[in-house]
């Protein structure tokens, strides 16, 4: 990370920095990119991937499509039905 590819990412960003700000943030971002340098040479074969740090499990159930409506019982408690309709009252005077 250098102050040129900074400025370029601020200028995409709408992000104005001043030199004091600017030479700051060169710094965390090269530790971070370091860090993450890092991380990357770290060898992982041989490893599953986990979903969770501490491999603890939780109750899931299958997502399965399931019939959930149930008209005709609903409509039995409805005062008055047409159809596949409810019939209310009518609130607004013409």
């Amino acid at each position: 990370m250098n102050s040129k590819i900074l400025k370029e990412l601020c200028a995409r960003c709408a992000l104005a920095l001043n030199d004091t700000e600017n030479e700051r943030m060169v710094a965390d971002l090269t530790l971070i990119l370091d860090y993450v340098d890092q991380i990357h040479a770290v060898t992982t074969d041989g490893f599953e991937p986990l979903i969770h740090p501490l491999n603890i499990g939780n109750v899931r159930e299958l997502d399965e499509p399931e019939t959930t409506r149930h008209q005709d019982l609903i409509q039995m408690k409805s005062i008055e039905t047409v159809e596949d309709f409810y019939v209310v009252p009518k609130v607004i005077k013409p």
